[in-house]
């Protein structure tokens, strides 16, 4: 082979190896789009690895980011690698504070990622299925309801009745007193440690009894050698009235020991005791006769004139 000739193919086997060596060097470089939080960037690299290249571009990332595809993916030429930056979320709970880096969740799982347990009435603000994309305080709000039982005696009432059959003095206890029971339900709700709801309720386990007792009302007075017992004695303004024609208001007619009275006093045909007048019947009424009032029928006008205006005391009989 002629020197030149020689000197030729060498100039080619050497150019040709270099093409091969510079084709082979810029094959392996790829073109790679980062997209960190929302930026792009593009870069040429001949990393491998997605963990590699980040590291070639100083691009660091915590346990809490999210890089897709993984740190450990191999890279390929005109390949996207995304990163998901976590972010701050601060919760209060129990009177302490958190932080926790996060990705997008729900409330409820971002709280359980704080090792904070939510019992089943707890409050959460906002609502547990509030699904939080970005920095944010949650508030947890412990919610504890307590329900109080107390049992509570009921005192009997003791109520009096007169019995005008028995002497003044005397008693008798019909029914016997007993005390009753009662349940009270206080219902208390409590949010971290305060009360903001309260309720009672009074349920009766037993009812309580009555005592009854009677008192004698029945009286005993004695006047002019005359006994009489009596259920009550008033204070009268006496008037006397005699024989008009007309019968009485009962329908009888007018009599020694009949009185005319207002009936809502006392009402007609009750038997009285009339002081200086004697027994005498309320059989009547009058246009004037009202109140403690009471006319009194005398056999003439003259016997009733000489009666006149007098205080006297009626004693009202016993049945």
């Amino acid at each position: 082979m002629q020197p030149k000739t020689r000197l030729l193919v060498i100039a080619l086997v050497t150019a040709t190896g270099i093409s091969l060596a510079l084709w082979g060097y810029y094959s392996r470089e790829k073109k790679v789009t980062i997209v960190d939080a929302g930026k792009k960037i593009e870069v040429k690299t001949f990393k491998s690895t997605v963990e590699d290249l980040l590291e070639e571009q100083n691009i660091s990332v915590s346990e809490y980011d999210v890089v897709v595809p993984d740190l450990a993916s191999e890279l390929s030429d005109g390949c996207v690698i995304e990163i998901r930056r976590a972010f701050d979320v601060k919760i209060t709970a129990d009177g302490k504070e958190f932080t926790v880096q996060t990705q997008p969740d729900t409330v409820e799982n971002i709280v359980k990622k704080a090792g904070i347990e939510l019992k089943e009435k707890d409050k959460v603000v906002p609502s547990k299925d509030t699904y939080v994309e970005s920095s944010a305080t949650i508030k947890v709000v412990r919610v504890e309801e307590k329900v109080i039982e107390e049992l509570r005696k009921i005192p009997h009432e003791v109520v009096s009745r007169v019995d005008y059959n028995i002497p003044v003095g005397q008693t008798k206890v019909m029914q016997k007193g007993q005390d009753g029971q009662e349940k009270i339900i206080t219902r208390i709700r409590l949010e971290d440690n305060k009360v903001v709801e309260k309720s009672t309720e009074k349920v009766v386990v037993k009812a309580a009894v009555p005592e009854i007792v009677v008192k004698g009302g029945l009286k005993v007075a004695s006047r002019g050698g005359v006994e009489f017992e009596y259920t009550k004695k008033l204070r009268m303004l006496a008037t006397a009235y005699t024989h008009t024609g007309n019968r009485t208001a009962t329908g009888t007619m007018p009599r020694v020991g009949v009185v005319a009275v207002d009936p809502a006093v006392i009402p007609l045909g009750t038997r009285l005791y009339i002081e200086g007048y004697g027994f005498a019947t309320a059989e009547d009424t009058g246009s004037a006769i009202k109140g403690n009032r009471i006319d009194i029928f005398m056999e003439t006008e003259a016997l009733a004139r000489r009666f006149g205006r007098r205080w006297v005391d009626v004693y009202v009989l016993k049945k």
